[in-house]
């Protein structure tokens, strides 16, 4: 409860919400690579292993999936203020986890046998109710890590300076693949006592932590006068002080313009950088989407037992975190202060473009190729894009940092997920299976879209207060040449 000596509260605060963070996705590793070896499992009642076009088609799923968390996320919002939308979110996510894996043991347990109901889907063939807890829970953990990390780092983004952020920021997302890179490996060594449904349920326990840590930020910021909400109470009253003779009926009406479509069609004509983010995020998820089907396509091929996938994805996923995690603290706070974002967002996607364009030209790219692409995408990921973002966010108010943030990150991402994976699922069906190779193309495809999308953002993106200070001294430094000379004179 105490400021640290030698950190401000805001400095402070911030460090918790990382800590919290960190934690919110070391359980996510957990909750990923169980949901994950479930759903493309084929000797278990409840995967989905045999039909090619099950997975592509779950992604779809995420979008709308998405839109529901976004509207309950909006409600708690409204009603309650950005640290009780944080807590009460989390603590959901937390129950569902562990409601899942309950779930799942008890419909294992009921069986397959023929008294099982059954129904048969297109894609999906029959569904049981063990397949139907899989296809919810595998869902679902591809649409909460958003809703709750982009709380998260809207609350750092409020508290610090742009000048703070981008010495921060890139150490905050070191935190997080640390903890990541832990829980990969861990799981990959505890799934064989604990089971998929196991991790599961440390998936839930790690979120109360998460849960925990993040109400001691705000917290902080309550006691030390820097609280987020602060900005829209203060807003608020100032409309409401000006709009006294408006009456009741003007009020009512603003409030619902502010939880419309109409509302938030608003914001992003009133920040036209929220626009430019949101088709950058489209377009990354869209390629990571069918980088992932290539994956996940290949690994179910090369690896058949669900626990040695399980392990085979928590190892690939702690490499990613702990190449992240060293580029996030020994180079990327330095080339953060060097270099401005819009020239970031240009250079980034050019090296998961070379990675794509050489595996689209192999005939059958064994899953080395296809899993380093995915690798470099995921590593560009989580140490340049994801900072880059959240530096753009810091200079902006708070409903676009809180409100605009959530449904980019949120409905956003899931959408780029959703809507490719909705166009593989409707290729699939119309086409049958597409093989690697095809999928390799589009990755090319979808690398260039990306491209175009990050040059687009880069001119939008604010000025960074490094370059805005650079700029002041060279106008100064020429200033006084000028003035020298004048006097030489």
């Amino acid at each position: 409860r105490r400021v640290l000596p030698g950190l401000s509260a805001p400095l402070h605060a911030s460090i918790l919400m990382a800590l919290s963070m960190a934690t919110h996705f070391a359980g996510y590793e957990f909750a990923r690579s169980s949901s994950l070896s479930s759903f493309t499992s084929k000797s278990s009642p409840g995967g989905f292993g045999s039909d090619p076009g099950a997975f592509p088609l779950a992604m779809a799923c995420v979008s709308p999936f998405s839109v529901l968390l976004l509207l309950g996320y909006g409600r708690e919002l409204d009603r309650g203020g950005p640290r009780a939308a944080l807590r009460n979110t989390t603590l959901f996510c937390s129950a569902a986890l562990s409601a899942a894996a309950a779930a799942a043991s008890a419909a294992e347990r009921w069986g397959g046998g023929g008294s099982t109901p059954r129904i048969r889907v297109p894609l999906l063939g029959e569904l049981t109710p063990a397949r139907a807890i899989v296809w919810t829970s595998f869902v679902f953990q591809n649409s909460y890590a958003h809703l709750l990390y982009a709380q998260q780092w809207s609350f750092i983004g409020s508290v610090l300076t742009s000048e703070e952020g981008a010495t921060w920021f890139a150490s905050f997302a070191g935190l997080s693949s640390v903890s990541s890179t832990l829980a990969g490996t861990a799981l990959s060594k505890s799934v064989d006592r604990i089971g998929l449904r196991g991790l599961l349920v440390v998936a839930s326990l790690g979120l109360l932590l998460t849960a925990a840590l993040a109400d001691a930020a705000y917290d902080m910021s309550e006691r030390n006068g820097f609280d987020p909400a602060e900005e829209i109470r203060k807003k608020e009253e100032s409309k409401k002080n000006k709009g006294e003779g408006e009456g009741e009926g003007g009020e009512a009406a603003d409030e619902r313009k502010k939880g419309s479509v109409r509302g938030a069609v608003d914001l992003f004509r009133r920040v036209p950088v929220l626009g430019a983010l949101f088709w950058e995020v489209i377009s990354f998820q869209s390629l990571s989407t069918i980088l992932n089907v290539c994956f996940v396509t290949r690994l179910k091929e090369a690896v058949a037992d669900d626990a040695m996938r399980a392990a085979w994805t928590g190892q690939f996923y702690a490499l990613v975190n702990g190449v992240s995690g060293l580029l996030q603290f020994l180079i990327l706070p330095l080339f953060m202060t060097l270099f401005d974002p819009a020239w970031v967002y240009r250079l980034m996607p050019l090296a998961p473009l070379a990675c794509t364009v050489f595996t689209a030209f192999q005939a059958e790219p064994p899953l080395k190729i296809v899993a380093f692409s995915f690798f470099v995408a995921k590593v560009m990921d989580y140490t340049l894009r994801n900072v880059c973002n959240e530096m753009v966010y810091v200079p902006l108010d708070f409903e676009s940092r809180y409100k605009g943030k959530e449904i980019i990150g949120v409905f956003g991402s899931r959408f780029g997920k959703s809507g490719m994976s909705l166009l593989l699922s409707g290729m699939t069906y119309a086409f049958g299976s597409f093989g690697i190779q095809e999928l390799s193309r589009l990755t090319a495809v979808a690398s260039t879209a990306w491209l175009g999308c990050t040059y687009r953002l880069s001119r939008l993106v604010p000025e960074s207060e490094a370059k805005k200070k650079r700029k002041a001294d060279a106008r100064k430094k020429k200033k006084d040449g000028i003035s020298s000379k004048k006097k030489k004179r």
